[in-house]
């Protein structure tokens, strides 16, 4: 009876030592395989490796209702045994002093009511270029000459945000203020997800987009066409407002997935303008965008008067009509064409389906096989030892995540991060 108590308290305590804490910021969530990818800094934060984590029926959730709840940029802390789904998950949460921080109707209010006021991102002032609230400037509360960059009138009404509420940087801004006699703060902790949320637009900077004049962007002008044909951004496409709605109306007829010609990609940056940010053309252009689920659709602040007065670089003439998209691909995807060439010939490669059941039930690309995302790490053993793994899902999000899984059990393989649209036949379009 001793030695069989001993070996259960055995047992017990190696259980207790293969579980870890991981915590790290939410890449990306996949509901439909109850999987989530965060990235996790190293100790000296020079570095970040990307860990995938599943969830079952059995994972409790601490500062969020579920996996619904969850999402990219928020702070978690996973309790979890490796090769297992998450014990545990919690969100971090960093709350602000008592009557500080307000919502976007509050934050709205102040934007137009009329009154003086002054937004701040507190967000590392590389990531204001690229999107930020209308009429916020950059000012990170680390950086030395942050309070440098506060109003003298120590009454004036301050607001602050930054990547949400599991983002430290307003509660931090907020406390350094009142340090040195502020007295008048607010805090957006909703920050930039918030707003995003609630659909409302989103800036870009001239001075960055200047620096992104490259295939890897997607720049429109949706003036009328009269306008683009005299002057534009170099490198811009014109696509008029009223044709980017006529094609929603298009694909609501048609029930087909909204697109934009040649950008499958849903998370390409794409940057739309016209004469100013505060044209009814690029608003409504914004919206389009949005709805269609580019996530990453920004317009520019000042629009084209600005960029102009700027003196950045513009193209006279009818500006291009067709986008050439380029995606950067990310470190472990594979081309579509080498994709597609592998995939035809079978030689060195077994490629994989990383769907749900449903999905796959309505067709799967001919000679792959199926192992389900939710299921990866249990069916391991099924995976040729001498072969390249490709993996495939619908839009590359669960396809990344199973390629980080094979990496980390040193499994050779390469994801396809497109959006794929596969017939019952087992033929597919990219």
């Amino acid at each position: 009876m001793k030695r069989l108590i001993q070996l259960v308290f055995l047992v017990a305590m190696i259980g207790t030592a293969q579980a870890e804490a991981v915590k790290g910021r939410i890449a990306v969530v996949s509901q439909q395989a109850g999987t989530i990818q965060i990235e996790v800094k190293s100790k000296d934060k020079k570095s970040v490796t990307k860990v995938v984590v599943r969830t079952d029926a059995n994972t409790r959730y601490e500062g969020a209702a579920g996996l619904k709840d969850l999402g990219p940029p928020d702070l978690i802390e996973v309790q979890r045994q490796p090769g297992k789904p998450a014990s545990s998950i919690k969100k971090i949460v960093f709350g602000l002093p008592p009557g500080v921080e307000i919502n976007v109707k509050e934050l709205l209010a102040i934007m137009t009511g009329g009154g003086p006021y002054h937004l701040y991102d507190a967000r590392p002032g590389k990531r204001f270029g690229a999107a930020h609230v209308p009429s916020a400037k950059s000012a990170f509360p680390n950086d030395e000459d942050f309070l440098s960059k506060l109003p003298g009138d120590k009454n004036a009404l301050l607001v602050f945000y930054c990547g949400g509420p599991t983002c430290p940087y307003t509660g931090i801004a907020v406390k350094k203020a009142q340090q040195v006699g502020y007295t008048n703060l607010k805090g957006f902790q909703a920050g930039l997800p918030g707003w995003k949320k609630a659909k409302l637009p989103v800036h870009t900077e001239a001075t960055w987009l200047a620096k992104k004049l490259d295939p890897q962007h997607v720049i429109l002008d949706v003036r009328e066409s009269a306008q683009s044909g005299e002057s534009h951004i170099e490198g811009a496409v014109a696509m008029p407002t009223a044709e980017l709605q006529a094609m929603t109306r298009k694909f609501i007829e048609q029930q087909t997935i909204a697109q934009l010609p040649g950008v499958s990609d849903m998370r390409a940056p794409v940057i739309v303008y016209a004469d100013s940010h505060t044209s009814r053309d690029a608003l409504l252009a914004y919206k389009e965008l949005r709805s269609w689920g580019y996530g990453k659709t920004t317009v520019l602040r000042d629009g084209f008067s600005g960029w102009q007065s700027a003196g950045l670089p513009t193209a006279t003439g009818a500006a291009a009509t067709q986008i050439v998209y380029e995606k950067k691909l990310a470190p472990g995807a594979i081309a579509p064409d080498e994709f597609v060439a592998l995939q035809a010939s079978g030689e060195g490669v077994f490629v994989i389906d990383v769907r749900t059941d449903e999905e796959v039930a309505a067709g799967v690309i001919a000679g792959a096989q199926h192992f389900p995302l939710e299921k990866l790490e249990d069916m391991l053993g099924e995976l040729p030892g001498d072969k390249e793994v490709l993996i495939y899902c619908a839009n590359g999000i669960r396809a990344e995540m199973a390629h980080q899984t094979l990496s980390e059990k040193g499994i050779k393989n390469r994801y396809l991060n497109e959006t794929v649209i596969i017939a019952k036949d087992g033929s597919f379009k990219i």
